[in-house]
């Protein structure tokens, strides 16, 4: 294990399920988030699909969750990368088997691809930056790194099907999913909502869920998990609502089919480049 530099608190930006390095307590309002009970568990990242999960920092410290897809690819979530003047916001490092002050191994980010149409379509206010409905589906983001970390942590399937395939096999699992990453209130320990409950396939490419997520979660994996533990990732954490608007709205994630066939394309760039 290695140690982790501390991590100096900064302002938190105003991204729903985006967060600065700074642990926080469990307030009032994230109890609601979390229906009255908070469902998570402490999780090393000792094994699959956890050790694949890690966490991406930005050049203004801020922190999000991501998976390992690819050995040196991660999936995570577009406003990730966008700080709150809405600027781009560099990212620097992806670091795996976080646990404390100590970590198993850390990369630095070469590239980030997030969607044109998603960043065009940012609304600029004076309090912040917000994505409006209409393209909400394109709040995804892959990030290449600088060393293929997947060849000793391990990478985790994505889905491929198509979204009558992913209703199917929601259907199947009466719509129980998995979910971890690195919230606000622990920003240096794995937290885990096992079996939670997915509400709806929408038909704009997202899926609902309740899952117990905070700020920090964004871009974190939304699992289906079969009988042998196998997982695969059927969804990337989006936004979650303001406490004030718990009852009327679920937590909010992208759906596999609404990124795939990018992803594949993102992979197999790496791949070209590498072969020249």
């Amino acid at each position: 294990m290695k140690l982790l530099p501390l991590l100096l608190p900064l302002l938190l930006p105003l991204a729903l399920t985006l967060s600065s390095a700074h642990a926080a307590p469990l307030s009032k309002e994230h109890k609601i988030l979390f229906f009255g009970k908070d469902d998570r568990v402490l999780t090393r990242p000792e094994r699959m699909p956890w050790r694949a999960v890690g966490q991406l920092e930005t050049r203004s410290r801020n922190i999000c969750t991501g998976t390992l897809v690819a050995p040196d690819v991660v999936l995570t979530a577009g406003h990730c990368f966008v700080d709150d003047k809405g600027r781009v916001d560099r990212a620097l490092t992806f670091t795996v088997g976080l646990w404390g002050n100590e970590y198993e191994e850390q990369s630095r980010i070469v590239e980030v691809q997030v969607d044109k149409t998603f960043l065009k379509g940012l609304i600029h206010r004076k309090d912040g930056v917000y994505i409006p409905a209409s393209i909400a589906p394109r709040d995804f983001a892959f990030v290449r790194l600088a060393t293929p970390l997947g060849k000793t942590q391990g990478t985790v399937p994505v889905f491929s099907g198509d979204r009558s395939q992913l209703k199917q096999l929601l259907q199947q699992k009466k719509w129980t999913v998995t979910q971890g990453g690195y919230p606000v209130d622990d920003q240096s320990h794995l937290r885990v909502h096992n079996n939670c409950q997915a509400t709806q396939l929408r038909d704009d490419g997202r899926l609902s869920h309740r899952c117990d997520t905070l700020e920090g979660n964004s871009g974190s994996p939304i699992f289906v998990i079969d009988a042998n533990g196998q997982a695969t990732i059927v969804a990337v954490q989006s936004s979650a609502p303001p406490a004030s608007r718990r009852k009327l709205e679920d937590n909010m994630s992208v759906a596999a089919p609404s990124f795939y066939p990018a992803l594949q394309a993102f992979i197999a760039k790496g791949k070209t480049a590498k072969s020249k």
